[in-house]
């Protein structure tokens, strides 16, 4: 039994509601047929087992509450982690399997070049990442991270936890970082589609194939 992991958090800048853990937590039901419990870490409701999200300083950037992912004794088995804007396309299990035996696993943007916290997978504890994180005033880390490449929760998880890249073990051609969904680009393989930009989500293409049958 894997758990899926996803993070809710009210009143972030990208305007999510539980309404994308729906969508979220669908599209794993249907591509994952590996045994896998569903659960979102929220500070609101969502339609799935949540666990709750603790408040964060207003002042203090939204995406750290992400790092409450790693609380002692929270998920310390095999853990696949998407974020919400995350749309699955077609089935997922070769990509657990082939990163099963992985202590930690990062996705890498390559047209930014960042390792990123938009998907991850671990086994084992990492609540050395939440101790480390609470050793620190906010102020410190938002300093610390705060100018691309190395910058935000996942640069903070990059520096402080040895991992490997999703992209070194699987087909890059599973994957596609949409900075315009059009018909230019040959999707044929593609299981993921992430969309990392603010201005640029899935809801912002109701009518496209993929978004119609898949984001629901």
């Amino acid at each position: 039994m894997i758990t899926v992991a996803c993070v809710l958090r009210k009143g972030g800048w990208a305007d999510y509601d539980a309404s994308w853990v729906e969508k979220l937590q669908n599209m794993v039901s249907r591509n994952l047929t590996i045994p896998h419990k569903f659960i979102c870490l929220s500070d609101c409701d969502v339609p799935c087992e949540r666990i709750p999200l603790e408040p964060t300083n207003p002042k203090h950037k939204g995406w750290w509450a992400k790092l409450q992912l790693f609380k002692p004794e929270l998920f310390t088995g095999p853990t696949l982690y998407f974020d919400l804007d995350t749309v699955i396309v077609d089935n997922i299990d070769d990509l657990v399997k082939k990163v099963y035996d992985q202590k930690f696993v990062m996705w890498f943007e390559q047209d930014k070049k960042i390792h990123s916290s938009a998907m991850m997978w671990w086994n084992g504890d990492m609540s050395h990442l939440w101790n480390t994180y609470k050793s620190q005033p906010d102020k410190h880390w938002n300093q610390k991270y705060a100018v691309p490449p190395i910058y935000g929760d996942q640069g903070f998880i990059e520096e402080h936890q040895e991992h490997t890249l999703f992209t070194d073990l699987l087909p890059n051609e599973w994957f596609h970082i949409v900075t315009r969904l059009d018909r230019k680009y040959d999707l044929s393989n593609v299981k993921i589609l992430h969309f990392r930009k603010a201005t640029n989500k899935p809801h912002l293409y109701p009518e496209h194939s993929l978004i119609k049958k898949h984001w629901c």
